[in-house]
């Protein structure tokens, strides 16, 4: 028989001979590195499950789903979550095939104005009560939730927060963030009382809060930027303080340090408040412990690097400017404001009529999510592997399975 004409397999029936190898599909191991390519977006791996029994068997393994997340590196982008009165809102970013029902990723709370998102990382959501003093940590993978009280070292005293974030405390060689469903992490939260900006660690191992951190309010700073995202620089935290000068506030909990550093001198102020758009951006540099700080003026965006000189005072460097017009298309109408940054080091952009843009700071390539987002100031990207049908339980290696349409 000719090579054209196809080949008969054992059981008699006729298969182009560019189908998958009987022999691939019988043997787990090379299966398995296939499978692995799949795309990370949730309901891949659901769909090949229902190909065969051995299939679903394989790919609800916990070592498979080990092996896949290790293949990707990177979590997918998901969505969004925003809160409007006290009720948490999830929107998704990926195609109509592709989606996730908001429902899944629903966390119904009292209408609150004091209970806010804060922020979201390695597949974890901050969510804090200020009224009643407490946050929570919230996987909404698994559902996973824990509340945690504010600092004993706070009672009775008025402390308002400003920004937070809970990430995982994994080190292991291999881990990959946005799979840290029950690996340990670290609650970290920056605030302010009467007078000094306060810092604090939680750890989920030791269930405790660590020191409080401090240091004074510099009399200039009249309001937190809320609009513009805070970032997780390693063992540090970095978000904006704007008033009639513009600061970074930075946590190191690693070093137990926390500092206030200069903007450029150059950089264009800006009204953060004004309607709740941001335009600046705090990213890591290359190196160790360097920043990259991002400003947003129409469609071009300017990029300085903090570098240090031989005896250890940092200073700004202007580097290259970012021109959007030259990526793709914008009317000199629309009106752009940055939602955050992800692992990626893509940029993560809303047009004034709320359509979701992503710019690679590397590469420079883009694209338009398919979504577009609901009314609110502040959003919250939401990045983890998760797949509808296999959800991974509060055990790192153990799966709960239920109806893909549950």
């Amino acid at each position: 028989m000719s090579e054209d004409s196809g080949e008969i397999t054992g059981g008699g029936e006729q298969r182009p001979s560019s189908a998958v190898p009987a022999t691939t599909l019988e043997d787990d191991n090379l299966l398995s590195l296939m499978l692995c390519r799949l795309p990370a977006v949730p309901p891949s791996l659901l769909r090949a499950s229902l190909v065969r029994k051995s299939w679903h068997s394989l790919i609800s393994d916990p070592h498979f789903l080990r092996n896949f997340r290790a293949h990707h590196k990177k979590p997918p982008l998901l969505g969004f979550f925003s809160d409007n009165l006290g009720i948490i809102e999830f929107t998704t970013v990926l195609g109509p095939s592709d989606s996730i029902p908001a429902a899944r990723f629903s966390l119904p709370l009292p209408v609150h104005p004091g209970c806010c998102v804060l922020r979201s990382h390695h597949g974890r959501v901050l969510v804090l009560n200020q009224v009643q003093r407490y946050f929570l940590v919230w996987d909404p993978v698994t559902g996973e939730q824990l509340n945690v009280a504010f600092p004993p070292a706070l009672d009775g005293k008025m402390v308002f927060i400003l920004d937070g974030g809970v990430v995982c405390a994994a080190t292991d060689k291999g881990h990959v963030h946005g799979a840290c469903h029950s690996d340990p992490f670290r609650l970290v939260f920056l605030g302010v009382d009467s007078e000094h900006i306060i810092a604090c660690v939680y750890s989920s191992e030791t269930m405790a809060w660590g020191n409080l951190f401090s240091v004074m309010q510099p009399p200039y700073v009249l309001r937190i930027s809320y609009n513009c995202p805070s970032t997780l620089l390693g063992n540090s935290i970095c978000m904006l303080l704007i008033g009639e000068k513009t600061l970074i506030l930075q946590f190191d909990w690693g070093r137990g340090n926390l500092a206030l550093i200069d903007i450029p001198s150059d950089a264009h102020q800006f009204d953060a408040s004004n309607s709740g758009m941001c335009h600046f951006m705090i990213t890591p540099a290359d190196d160790i412990g360097g920043l990259n700080f991002y400003f947003l003026s129409t469609f071009s965006i300017y990029v300085w690097k903090r570098v240090f000189n031989p005896v250890g005072i940092a200073t700004w460097v202007l580097g290259n400017t970012i021109e959007l017009g030259n990526l793709f298309s914008l009317k000199p109408t629309m009106r752009l404001s940055i939602l955050g940054l992800d692992e990626d080091n893509n940029m993560i952009l809303k047009l004034t009529d709320s359509v979701v843009l992503t710019v690679n700071l590397e590469s420079m390539e883009f694209k338009t999510l398919s979504t577009e987002l609901p009314f609110s100031f502040y959003f919250h990207p939401f990045k983890s592997f998760y797949t509808p049908g296999i959800r991974a339980s509060a055990g790192h290696d153990d799966v709960k399975k239920f109806p893909a349409g549950a």
